[in-house]
């Protein structure tokens, strides 16, 4: 199943079209008119550039007015109660634009989310109420959950690997390569040229000082979406400090 699409995607996905139709078209225009002024034998090729000209601006035209007509689902985020404007209702998890966080989706619906306390740090941390666990903000530390909020008896805490990983860009998956630019332009919140630019560069280190487990969990998400990446291990401890330092 597909990730949700942000209208403000789709917008700018037909909006792009425009733009390079409407290019196409002026170069056309300006090649009807040469080969119209100044062509002599060759002033037959002036109704070919004339065609060209006028499909491309109509098709510009027509993205353009696609733009009006894309749907609109706004869809609010239950961790910091802002919209996210989706083209269609979601049915599965997806990125909230704001808190960058995952909002949570089951059958269409949004899910409530609860309070729990970090059994490592004390702090308190918002979770779905579909979560097994969670991941502190505050300290990284993963630990187990339940809907009351509190780590059932007896149940061990996992040890965290004291070492740090980083998150490493390689590329994105040709057969969705739109998905993977999508999911990119939420998880570093950045534009579509920007998104594009950076896979031009690759590899490169996205994140790096991330505990294991949340490591591995961001390359998990973003593998799901067609991004190739990778985890790599810190080996040199004074490189970049350990979050628990």
């Amino acid at each position: 199943m597909d990730e949700p699409i942000k209208r403000s995607d789709a917008v700018e996905k037909e909006l792009t079209q425009a733009v390079i139709y409407g290019i196409v078209g002026l170069v056309a225009l300006a090649l009807t008119f040469l080969f119209w002024r100044y062509g002599g034998m060759f002033y037959s090729f002036s109704w070919g550039f004339a065609l060209i000209w006028l499909g491309a601006w109509g098709y510009a035209g027509w993205s353009y007015y696609k733009t009006t007509k894309v749907p609109a689902y706004p869809v609010e985020c239950p961790f910091c109660h802002k919209e996210t404007v989706l083209v269609a209702p979601p049915q599965m998890d997806f990125t909230c634009e704001h808190c960058l966080k995952r909002v949570p989706i089951e059958n269409g619906r949004v899910m409530e989310v609860i309070a729990v306390k970090c059994p490592h740090c004390g702090s308190m941390e918002q979770v779905s109420v579909k979560a097994a666990a969670a991941i502190c903000e505050q300290c990284q530390r993963e630990f187990p959950i339940r809907t009351t909020g509190r780590v059932p008896v007896g149940m061990p805490l996992p040890q965290d690997d004291p070492t740090p990983y980083e998150l490493v860009l390689l590329g994105v998956d040709r057969l969705k390569e739109e998905q993977a630019i999508l999911a990119l332009e939420r998880f570093l919140n950045l534009s579509r040229p920007d998104v594009k630019k950076l896979l031009e560069t690759v590899p490169i280190t996205l994140l790096t000082n991330l505990p294991r487990r949340k490591a591995e969990s961001q390359a998990r998400e973003l593998s799901e979406q067609g991004v190739q990446i990778e985890t790599r291990r810190i080996e040199d401890p004074n490189r970049v400090p350990t979050p628990w330092n």
